[in-house]
């Protein structure tokens, strides 16, 4: 019975013997995957245990750590408590960041850089064909005005590179027959053009190769001014032996090569010209003998 009793204890012990512990089997088991801040993806711990979703537009990230909210860029999209943003379609885009949701993805037309522009609104982004008004800085003109609203479009090029001032100088508004007339057309752009077209009234003025009416020089300008964004374009337009066939309107434009933007209210300057007749000789002569008179009847009154 004694023998019984120990070999009864012995199978016992065999059988609730465990393996011994070791520490570095817990280090080894999988734990990238367990947030211990206790916030699911799209939410931030505020405090303690407690966590804030994040807001459409918005996203959050449990393996980033962050302590806010990050903001979808430009181009995509997020819902609510969402773990990161979703890119737009391939050709579509948003008009601003922190967009919520897939109906903000549509054709966008990029608005480009401006040169002399005071404001622009929309500043960057508008949806494709909608409106941009261009405001210049004082003294620059887009077509005949300090401001413009221009549609955009992605596949045409309907901005100018630049806001322009164009003047007319060099002259006084009579000029003495027979002299010559002369108009200085000066403009200044960051990118004037490819030619400045002289106008007589409403027709444009083409030199012949024996023209007698007129000479037109034109200087366009190649580099930059010492400020590195403007060029300054002259066109000098010499009106020989003014006579009263040539007292008009004068106006200098500026010309595109683009021809959407040349069709588009053209930049120019105006000048109205008008005539001093010169005393022909006998009617000096007779002034003078006029004045003798005067003189010689004071001095006998005398």
């Amino acid at each position: 019975m004694k023998k019984l009793g120990f070999l009864f204890i012995l199978v016992i012990v065999h059988c609730t013997r465990v393996e011994s512990f070791d520490p570095s089997d817990f280090d080894s088991a999988e734990t990238e995957n367990v947030d211990t801040s206790g916030c699911l993806p799209g939410q931030i711990q505020i405090s303690g245990d407690s966590c804030l979703e994040c807001s459409a537009g918005t996203y959050a990230n449990t393996d980033d750590d962050l302590q806010e909210c990050s903001t979808c860029s430009y181009d995509t999209y997020s819902g609510d408590e969402a773990a990161g943003c979703t890119a737009c379609d391939s050709g579509l885009g948003t008009l601003e960041e922190e967009s919520g949701d897939v109906s903000d993805c549509i054709e966008v037309c990029m608005v480009p850089n401006i040169e002399f522009v005071d404001s622009l609104y929309p500043e960057s982004r508008v949806a494709e064909g909608g409106n941009v008004q261009i405001i210049c800085k004082d003294g620059y003109y887009y077509g005949n005005s300090g401001s413009q609203t221009v549609a955009c479009s992605s596949s045409t090029n309907n901005f100018p590179a630049s806001c322009r001032k164009v003047t007319i100088s060099d002259t006084e508004s009579s000029v003495k027959a027979g002299d010559n007339g002369v108009l200085s057309c000066v403009v200044e752009a960051h990118d004037i053009g490819t030619a400045i077209q002289w106008f007589k009234n409403d027709s444009a003025i083409a030199l012949t190769s024996d023209d007698t009416a007129y000479t037109i020089v034109t200087s366009l300008a190649t580099d930059f001014e010492d400020d590195s964004v403007t060029k300054k374009s002259t066109s000098t337009l010499t009106i020989l032996d003014f006579d009263s066939a040539d007292v008009a309107s004068y106006f200098c434009r500026v010309i595109y090569s683009d021809p959407i933007l040349s069709d588009q209210s053209p930049e120019q300057a105006l000048k109205i010209l008008d005539i001093t007749e010169t005393p022909s000789k006998a009617h000096i002569a007779s002034e003078a003998a006029s004045l003798q008179l005067i003189i010689y009847l004071l001095l006998l009154i005398s």
